[in-house]
């Protein structure tokens, strides 16, 4: 039974766990959030029913779960602060960019780590997660993890850590790639006469509706697609454009971008910190 879960920072994915969170089985109380911007403690306090607090070591000392929701920069100090404090309990860390090592190298001793990488979309219930354990994270608190990812959306667990910058460049950094390609086609169709709010609602729509049947249906997304594709049909003469583009190309170059931009900045945050 989980008796405290405190979350150092109280931004925007911590608010959306926490929202999730109370919206599903947990209990407001046993969630506090220790932050030294007053205002968003006391917004914290209004919206979601849970305990604020200032005091940092107090609420490391009786929580379970610790959540790590400060930015990378900040990481450092931070454990420095709570490392003598921290025993045996659960860390999960939502930062960017932060390898396990380097944590288990900043508390100098063996430690229960959790790293996630979740998604903005979670901030309204349809997040998709990526999840990675350390060799001391039992099989109760890797339940305890998943449970409160899960309210939030869906989630993956992986093996290799390796895996977590691959789902960072697929689903931490892929709503704004479909984003960016529904500009594009509301900017497409506004150029063809189309009132813009009218192409926005429809391409809006669209996605959800494409969206909804990849996940509703047992047919692969490759076979839901050629459904819609009629032979020499309007679809296929837009796709076919795609094609001579090598859209295929194009996407597999930006995932590998990503995961290389993802490894320098893990190499230089770790430089940094430790």
């Amino acid at each position: 039974m989980i008796k405290s879960i405190c979350f150092i920072g109280g931004g925007n994915m911590a608010e959306a766990m926490i929202s999730g969170m109370v919206n599903s089985s947990y209990e407001s109380q046993s969630i506090c959030v220790v932050d030294r911007n007053e205002l968003k403690r006391e917004s914290l306090k209004s919206k979601y029913g849970i305990r604020v607090s200032v005091n940092l070591i107090e609420e490391v000392e009786k929580a379970d779960i610790l959540v790590l929701a400060i930015k990378p920069q900040q990481m450092s100090k931070l454990i420095l602060e709570i490392k003598d404090t921290v025993k045996d309990q659960l860390i999960v860390t939502v930062a960017a960019g932060i390898e396990v090592v380097v944590y288990e190298k900043l508390f100098s001793k063996p430690v229960c780590i959790s790293r996630t990488i979740p998604n903005t979309p979670s901030s309204i219930g349809f997040g998709a997660t990526g999840i990675y354990f350390n060799e001391n994270v039992t099989k109760d608190h890797e339940e305890q993890v998943i449970n409160m990812m899960s309210s939030i959306g869906i989630v993956e667990v992986v093996e290799k850590e390796s895996m977590i910058d691959v789902i960072a460049a697929c689903a931490s950094s892929g709503p704004a790639y479909y984003l960016q390609f529904m500009e594009c086609m509301v900017a497409a169709v506004v150029k063809q006469g189309l009132d813009k709010e009218k192409a926005e609602r429809l391409v809006i729509q669209t996605c959800l509706g494409a969206a909804q049947m990849a996940k509703q249906s047992d047919k692969s997304i490759s076979t839901l697609r050629e459904n819609v594709t009629s032979k020499k049909g309007i679809t296929a003469a837009a796709l076919n454009v795609f094609e001579k583009s090598n859209l295929g190309d194009i996407v597999r170059e930006a995932i590998d971008a990503n995961i290389d931009r993802a490894n320098e900045l893990s190499k230089e945050i770790s430089e940094k910190l430790i």
